[in-house]
């Protein structure tokens, strides 16, 4: 079992740990807590898929054909020619609104006829693309809008259509202000610097030649023992060559933490080397991990339901049952719906009920029964 990663009291067992120690112990935690929950949220993900696919998806087939059969049921009612004058106008409202809740799933791309009905029951005989991209250019203008607000996001309206493209804009604008940053550090470090801020920025460059003198002993280290070419054997020379590549990769991306764990988990006798490392050294290691905590952070985000563009992201949880809850509730839900809606088509026939239910639609997103 390898060794524990987090800065002990050491030898002295009365010893503090200073700031930059319990800063330490705190992002390796973090770090260790955020992979163990990006893990999870793909499984999570492709489980809720899954499960998303036996039962929410042919319930929305179903509940898709009982809507559209309730809509021409209401369209082609003999009695609406007969409702009184203060409720044709509305009758024309509600089956816009019926409409429309339909035509915004994807199960209507296709369906010619009610797009054709949407046109004919418009007060302004819009096509229901053109009233869509209307409504949707105003929601993702709005939440463009909030995102900058709250998050400081400069995004364009349309970057909320493809999740990949927002992603992208999101590195894009990191690295900028990486960029921005590093262009920053570069200015000031061309102006005349006082005695104080020399020895500061000496002792820093300091620190961050001995973090990296460390890392490439380390990596050096799981090198000599672990590189494949001089390995007889076929599986352990195809081990070795898998370590190899993890080593590497870490060692690429200046993921200084994951070379020690590395080293730690693989050559079981190696110390914590970080331990003893001096303020100045620990202070700039924590840097690193806190960049690190930051890159984890985002990719946890695109790893769940809400980042990827799952479609059956509102059933997500951090919990597999509290998950399946959330699906077998909706589930039963939707049958309800299923069942009332046939029960209207049945129903609606009687003239008095087709009035009733014209004067009392509440335009909601649920079509209400009676």
């Amino acid at each position: 079992m390898s060794k524990p990663l987090l800065i002990v009291s050491g030898k002295q067992a009365d010893k503090t740990l200073n700031k930059e120690q319990k800063r330490f112990n705190k992002l390796v935690e973090k770090i260790s807590g955020l992979r163990m929950n990006i893990i999870q949220a793909k499984e999570l993900d492709l489980e809720l898929r899954q499960l998303g696919d036996k039962l929410i998806k042919p319930l929305e087939e179903a509940l898709y054909q009982a809507h559209r059969t309730w809509i021409f049921t209401l369209h082609l009612h003999p009695g609406k020619s007969k409702l009184p004058k203060k409720l044709v106008g509305k009758f024309d409202q509600v089956m816009v609104d019926e409409i429309t809740q339909i035509l915004s799933t994807t199960l209507s791309d296709g369906d010619l006829e009610l797009h054709e009905l949407f046109t004919y029951y418009d007060g302004d005989s819009r096509s229901f693309a053109d009233f869509k991209a209307e409504s949707d250019a105003h929601e993702k203008a709005m939440t463009a809008e909030m995102m900058f607000a709250m998050f400081g996001i400069d995004i364009e309206p349309e970057d909320l259509d493809n999740p990949e493209a927002f992603r992208k804009k999101i590195n894009a604008q990191q690295a900028a202000s990486k960029e921005a940053e590093q262009a920053a550090a570069e200015a000031k470090a061309t102006r005349k610097k006082s005695t104080v801020e020399t020895a500061a920025e000496e002792k820093r460059r300091a620190a961050q030649a001995a973090v990296s003198k460390t890392a490439k002993q380390i990596y050096l280290d799981l090198v000599r023992h672990f590189h494949p070419d001089k390995e007889q054997d076929d599986d352990k020379r195809t081990e070795k060559t898998e370590i190899m590549q993890e080593v590497i990769a870490a060692y690429q991306a200046d993921d200084h933490l994951r070379l020690l764990e590395l080293q730690m988990k693989l050559l079981k006798s190696r110390e914590n080397v970080f331990e003893n490392f001096d303020n100045a050294q620990l202070k700039y290691f924590n840097q690193t991990l806190e960049k690190q905590v930051s890159e984890l952070e985002n990719e946890l985000f695109f790893s769940s339901p809400q980042g990827n563009g799952s479609p059956y992201a509102m059933f997500y949880a951090p919990d597999s049952k509290l998950m399946v809850r959330n699906v077998k509730h909706y589930v039963k839900e939707r049958n309800k719906i299923i069942k009332d809606t046939n029960h209207n088509i049945q129903i609606v026939t009687d003239q008095n009920v087709l009035v009733r239910f014209v004067r009392d639609y509440q335009f909601e997103d649920e079509m209400p029964s009676w």
